[in-house]
């Protein structure tokens, strides 16, 4: 057993006999996973023993007044206008716009509503705001000289009325959505010609609007997308090959980042803005400490966020597991594409929502090949692995695990910063639902201000996910995500601030995490809070 992975399980021992109970006692007693895997040294593993044990003491409560705190969204989800002012066809509009509740069709009618979500976002006291631009709005073909004015006039209002209301603007280039011709053409992100004209994008979108952006994320969740989008022919992408089709396009969405960020740090470096990635992770732990879950769990995390960060951070190579695991399916790096990859971020952007535990061997339904059977690990707490898995988990510590497994392996100097671009419950709407929702984010946020007070983390900011209720893939409108009610009966999609913004407005104007628990009189159980298919994120509820 290598020294790393021994010291691990006495680890996981510690920190649990039974990984898979949910939390009782002290949030404390829960916070933190494995650590300093990367290194296999043991004083990393004792001090992750130790991290275990930490409470969050008073002072760590404090936000820093440059601490950034919003809310996201994206375009898809939210706009609307689906085939308004000259927008052409997306992806996402072909795969959902046939649903019985019209998908994306109108969701939450931002297009012409972006005022009042500006000004929801200053009541919030917001300090930034993530949005992304719908690909086919901006340029309806995906061809570079077909851009569409009246897409730049709305994304200009946009980001001018954020501005004039003291928010920043944070916006993501590609968050599911692609031009359906460029899908017509060659299949989109299964292809290598979408690295080209992901560059042409994201370079209209620099020049038209870097001038007054300063932050920018390339793509949202590659590994969620690429498994369970390209991987299993869903969200607008072609026909699976079942393990090929999930590394050609994380293949691909790599080398496109690599292209936008040297051509902004080329062509576009007197805008002053930085270029990040956002990346999701359900941080795991062993389920049982014997060496082979232990293992399991630290090969989940490879596949899951060390597939994007190895190229750019790492080894300039995929993680060796993948190498070992996937063989000749892997793609390979040209030289030049390494030289390109390495070091293009210059932020690690971090969804996290909550975690969970691994278990070694894949499930008897796993297709071979496959990611899943490439993987080899199952999810306990999963019905189906060949879906986003999961009821939700209370697990507060799972933030700051996220944020120390990265940072250990990839950064342990500090010199990258980090974002939570997206964190947030989603529910059926109740009264006593948004009082979960608020013990949801004291508890995260405490553990994000524990990871960078106590375990000194460069983490910069926080955007509560998200922003509205609005069109959550397969669930449809049936879940409820925001911090404000978007009546969908409505013609005007009536917003109503819920008791969630306003205990965050409470937050942001006192620099401080509000602790709250619920109220006994509605408690959290397990695991009705959130099913399977609620999938907060992008590609969580897939069709």
């Amino acid at each position: 057993m290598p020294t790393a992975l021994r010291a691990v399980a006495v680890l996981a021992a510690m920190l649990s006999a039974s990984a898979t109970a949910l939390p009782s006692g002290p949030l404390s007693a829960h916070i933190a996973g494995p650590r300093g895997l990367a290194s296999g040294t043991a004083g990393s593993v004792q001090h992750a023993a130790k991290a275990a044990e930490d409470a969050v003491v008073d002072a760590e409560l404090s936000i820093p007044t440059d601490f950034w705190m919003g809310a996201g969204s994206a375009s898809y989800q939210i706009e609307g206008a689906w085939n308004v002012d000259g927008k052409g066809m997306s992806t996402t509009d072909h795969a959902y716009g046939n649903r019985s509740d019209g998908g994306g069709n109108e969701a939450c009618d931002s297009y012409h509503h972006y005022k009042e979500d500006v000004a929801l976002l200053k009541l919030m006291g917001a300090t930034h705001y993530r949005f992304s631009i719908a690909w086919a709005r901006l340029l309806p073909t995906g061809e570079p000289d077909n851009v569409n004015p009246l897409g730049v006039r709305y994304y200009n209002n946009l980001i001018n009325e954020l501005l004039d209301n003291g928010i920043q603007p944070v916006v993501t280039l590609w968050h599911v959505d692609l031009p359906f011709s460029l899908y017509e053409a060659f299949g989109g992100w299964n292809d290598e010609r979408i690295v080209g004209y992901f560059l042409s994008f994201a370079v209209t979108a620099f020049r038209l609007f870097g001038d007054r952006v300063r932050t920018w994320t390339t793509v949202n969740e590659p590994h969620m997308f690429c498994r369970y989008g390209a991987g299993h022919s869903r969200m607008g992408s072609p026909p699976a090959v079942p393990g090929h089709s999930e590394y050609l396009c994380g293949h691909h969405v790599l080398l496109a980042h690599a292209k936008a960020y040297r051509a902004y740090k080329r062509d576009f470096a007197s805008q002053g803005g930085r270029i990040g990635m956002s990346l999701d992770n359900y941080f795991t732990r062993p389920c049982t400490n014997a060496y082979e879950d232990v293992e399991a769990a630290e090969r989940h995390q490879e596949f899951e966020v060390g597939w994007f960060l190895e190229p750019i951070l790492g080894s300039g190579d995929y993680p060796p597991v993948m190498r070992r695991r996937v063989g000749s399916r892997l793609p390979t790096f040209t030289a030049a594409q390494k030289a390109e990859l390495q070091g293009s971020l210059d932020f690690i952007g971090l969804n996290s929502y909550y975690g969970w535990t691994a278990c070694n061997g894949a499930p008897s339904n796993a297709r071979n090949p496959s990611f899943e059977m490439d993987q080899d690990l199952d999810i306990p707490e999963a019905s189906d692995i060949n879906n986003p898995p999961g009821d939700f988990q209370w697990t507060p510590w799972s933030i700051r695990s996220t944020l120390m497994w990265v940072r250990d392996r990839y950064d342990p100097d500090n010199t990258i910063p980090f974002v939570i671009t997206e964190n947030g419950l989603g529910m059926a709407e109740g009264a006593e639902d948004d009082n979960k929702r608020k013990a949801y984010f004291s508890a995260w946020l405490q553990q994000l201000m524990h990871a960078r007070y106590h375990d000194q983390v460069n983490v910069i900011g926080y955007f509560v996910w998200s922003l509205l209720d609005d069109f959550e893939w397969a669930a449809g409108y049936t879940v409820k995500i925001g911090l404000v009610h978007v009546d969908f009966n409505s013609p005007n999609r009536t917003r109503t601030p819920k008791e969630s913004l306003y205990f965050m407005k409470d937050i942001i104007a006192s620099r401080r995490v509000t602790k709250y628990e619920v109220p006994s009189s509605s408690p959290i159980s397990f695991p009705n809070i959130v099913t399977l298919c609620f999938m907060i994120i992008l590609s969580r509820c897939l069709v």
